[in-house]
This record gives C-alpha cells, structure tokens and sequence, in this order.
C-alpha cells in the first residue's frame, strides 16, 4: 500500500493517519549501531535498554535483538568475571 494513500484499494476503507498509525521509523544508522555496541560491550544496560527501545519500532526490531543479545551476554560475563567464576 501506497504510504500517502487515502482509503485502502482492496477493500475501499479509509486509512488511518497520525499518531495512531503504525507507520514504519528509520532504523539506525552503521555508525549509531556500532557506538551503541562499544557501550554495550562496556556497560552492558545501555544495549538492554537500546534493545527494548528498538523493538518498539519495526524498523529496528533486528538492530534491538542484537543489541538486547550482546547486552544480556555481557551482563552475565561481566557477572561471572565479578563472582569469579
């Protein structure tokens, strides 16, 4: 579907426009996404948090699970290397 269209061809219903729109967001840039894992690499929550905030939007949906699976990795070898196992 057309992304300025006014009613839907298949079935003549109007399209929802606005805040209450799912429309489809940016995913972030190479350079975002390779400081977002530097920071995750050192303090694990940022890449928790980035990950949640990106499956929020479906164009970041992928760049969210890696940065919320970096971020969960981390935290459990950064609390493993602490309890010194």
């Amino acid at each position: 579907m057309n992304d300025k269209a006014v009613v839907c061809t298949g079935c003549g219903q109007p399209v929802e426009t606005g805040e209450g729109s799912s429309v489809r967001g940016e995913p972030w840039s190479l350079l975002m996404m390779i400081g977002l894992i530097v920071a995750t690499l050192f303090v694990p929550p940022v890449g928790l948090v980035a990950g949640v905030i990106g499956f929020m939007d479906e164009a970041k949906k992928v760049q969210g699970a890696i940065l919320t699976t970096i971020g969960v990795f981390m935290t459990l070898l950064l609390t493993a290397i602490i309890l010194g196992l």
